[in-house]
């Protein structure tokens, strides 16, 4: 038995205008890990699926409005309310240590009027075709604000050193795919921009900023010594002859020598 036409149109209303009121706030992904339900952790064949679907350095020129599937009809929603995820620069890392391989600065950009939370991002090494096997890593952006970027550090699997063999020689990876909501999760306005492959010695290179501590800046102490007040502890020797008052006046040594010299010879006499 079939709905009465009028509760059909009103439902229509109702859930389109929830889908489109809830894309006006944030935009979330699924909480579970698609990447261990699907494929597990060392595979991309999630990638394989966009490379077939969408190409690759590609990019479309947004409709006006993009047509969403629903049971009570078609959807059309404007392609200014979805925005785009876009890969802004890629960077690699000069040092490469022995435990793991080489890494890279992905900065994702989010032109959208709305945050984008739980978006997926795929680095894949490539040496010629890509497989479900290649040497790839999958990393979750928690939160990309509105209009603003972030930037994500990828670092490949130790294998991605070692893809190949000539005469005897192991050679690594010599491109890289890098796939911006790897999982399709989020509705954009141009799908085709999120496949990005490089050249691996075209990639500029990331300069690491050292911060230098400038040592003039600190004040120098100069310890300088103040010659204390010497006292000496030797006993004083007794001067020929002081100063003494005679009579309410000071007299000179001579004056004094003189006197005594004339007290000894009156005593005499």
């Amino acid at each position: 038995m079939k709905r009465p036409l009028p509760l059909c149109r009103w439902m229509f209303a109702v859930i389109a205008g929830t889908l489109l009121g809830n894309s006006l706030a944030v935009a979330h992904a699924d909480d579970a890990e698609l990447r261990r339900l699907l494929h597990g952790p060392d595979r991309c064949d999630h990638v394989i699926g966009l490379l077939l679907r969408h190409g690759v350095n590609n990019t479309a020129n947004p409709a006006a409005a993009v047509n969403a599937f629903h049971p009570y009809g078609p959807i059309a929603i404007p392609a200014t309310e979805l925005g785009d995820l876009q890969l802004e620069s890629i960077t690699r890392h000069a040092d490469t240590t022995t435990e793991c391989g080489p890494s890279f600065d992905l900065v994702i950009k989010n032109c959208s009027t709305r945050d984008v939370c739980g978006a997926h991002v795929t680095l894949v090494g490539l040496l010629g075709r890509i497989l479900p096997t290649s040497p790839n890593v999958t990393a979750k952006l928690d939160s990309v604000p509105a209009g603003q970027a972030v930037q994500v550090t990828l670092t490949l699997p130790i294998e991605s050193l070692a893809m190949g063999n000539l005469n005897g020689q192991v050679i690594g990876m010599n491109r890289v795919l890098v796939v911006v909501d790897s999982y399709d999760q989020f509705m954009e306005s141009d799908e085709a921009n999120n496949l990005r492959s490089f050249e691996l010695a075209a990639l500029p290179v990331a300069t690491a900023v050292v911060t230098e501590t400038t040592e003039s800046a600190a004040p120098v102490s100069v310890e300088t010594t103040t010659p204390a007040p010497t006292t000496d502890a030797s006993p004083q020797t007794a001067q020929p002859s002081s100063p003494s008052d005679i009579d309410g006046g000071i007299t000179s040594p001579d004056l004094r020598t003189a006197i005594d010299q004339f007290t000894d010879n009156a005593n005499t006499q």
